[in-house]
């Protein structure tokens, strides 16, 4: 087995789930408990055990194990926090990157991992990990796991220049070589000024949202199809993640505008054409022409429509998709990441079906839109909730529960 992989092994334990192998981290006994809150989750879920540090890091080891064995990217998403960075021997890699690589490793890999430290420093633990079995020489690495939330916050390599290791840059990324292959397709495409050639680019249903409003596929090819002849334009792949079926990408689109803007894009494996696209971080001015914004309510509510059967599937994969990374929810009795709220949304009865009413919305000065709506589940009380939301990137920034004493929202009746 090529040493490449190793560090990606050096996250991993020995046996996956997302609850825990203690059982008293599940704190099933204690649903109902804080019931006024539709983000109220059971406390005692992540309350303190009675194993030691080593043993907390060896269940969190092999839970990572059954994580990484799944190849279920929302899965492991969950054994991370929102700001994970890793520190390698030619680079820091973020959540987004590990996750991509990690989800890639062959099945059947065989390697050993020997616990070498562990510091409890309160509301963490700072461990140490020998890996081998990968290659010539073990490699040994250093973590810090949160012991509230129990996903790592930092990772590091502290000896690198004793080390033969392959870092993560240099590890090959099938779907960054289907992408860059796709986007010097796609700028052929476009130089050619063929209607008909940049129509293959895109799935019929594709849509782009702008920073001032969402296009359609025949509205995106207009605009390109429009781009002067001789305009020097290029797109720099900043990273790739597959997704089953799908690649997600990032990437720099330099010369159409006159600064460079960051976009998402999912690209369809099978058919090679574009699902949809958006941008990151709208600048004040509109690209590729889209400037006039789309009317704040419409925009909230086709988003609303397209969340609620999203919801009702109870699928944490596709709930995940709703919500940004760093998602924050402030509710009556705490305040919770995206994951937490993943876990409760997928924790209501089955049959439980989420209805919004829209109260009011209206675009802020960063493109997006804060909104209020009333929240209602069948046989629950009903709720008023604000949320921010990010269109051109289709998730929710953050959420939370005004008039919290007025409120009563029962989740378990």
């Amino acid at each position: 087995m090529s040493s490449s992989i190793l560090v990606l092994c050096l996250l991993v334990g020995t046996s996956w789930a997302f609850v825990p192998d203690d059982p008293d981290f599940r704190g099933d006994n204690f649903i109902g408990r804080y019931p006024n809150d539709i983000f109220d989750f059971n406390r005692n879920a992540f309350a303190p055990s009675s194993d030691t540090a080593q043993q907390v890091v060896e269940k969190f080891l092999a839970r990572m194990t059954r994580s990484l064995e799944s190849k279920d990217v929302a899965v492991i998403s969950g054994l991370f926090q929102p700001g994970f960075v890793f520190k390698g021997c030619k680079g820091t890699y973020d959540k987004t990157q590990i996750i991509g690589l990690l989800s890639r490793i062959p099945s059947g890999t065989q390697f050993t991992l020997t616990l070498k430290s562990v510091l409890d420093t309160g509301s963490s633990i700072k461990y140490t990990v020998v890996s081998s079995g990968f290659g010539p020489a073990s490699i040994e690495a250093n973590f810090v796991l949160n012991k509230i939330d129990q996903q790592l916050e930092c990772g590091e390599i502290p000896a690198c220049q004793n080390s033969r290791f392959v870092t993560f840059r240099s590890v090959q990324n099938p779907a960054e070589e289907m992408v860059k292959k796709f986007l010097a397709r796609v700028t052929r495409s476009i130089e050619s000024k063929d209607t008909s050639i940049i129509l293959g680019l895109f799935q019929p249903r594709f849509w782009f949202r702008g920073c001032k409003g969402r296009y359609n596929k025949e509205q995106v090819v207009g605009m390109l199809t429009k781009i002067p002849a001789g305009i020097k334009f290029s797109f720099t792949l900043k990273s790739a993640v597959s997704l089953g079926d799908m690649i997600k990408y990032i990437v720099t689109i330099t010369g159409i505008r006159a600064t460079p803007v960051d976009a998402e894009f999912m690209l369809h494996i099978a058919d090679q054409k574009l699902i949809y696209g958006y941008i990151w971080d709208c600048p004040t001015s509109g690209f590729l022409g889209f400037s006039q914004p789309e009317d704040s309510n419409a925009v909230v509510q086709r988003f609303l429509t397209s969340m609620k059967p999203i919801l009702d599937s109870h699928k944490p994969a596709l709930i995940g998709k709703l919500f940004d990374d760093a998602f924050i929810f402030k509710g009556c009795h705490g305040t919770y990441t995206k994951t937490q709220a993943i876990a409760k949304i997928t924790s209501l009865p089955s049959g439980a079906s989420f209805d919004f009413s829209l109260i009011n919305s209206k675009w802020n000065n960063q493109g997006q839109l804060e909104y209020t709506v009333y929240v209602s589940v069948p046989m629950m009380d009903r709720i008023q909730a604000q949320f921010v939301y990010c269109p051109h990137r289709n998730v929710l920034k953050s959420g939370s529960v005004p008039g919290c004493a007025a409120s009563r929202f029962n989740v378990f009746y």
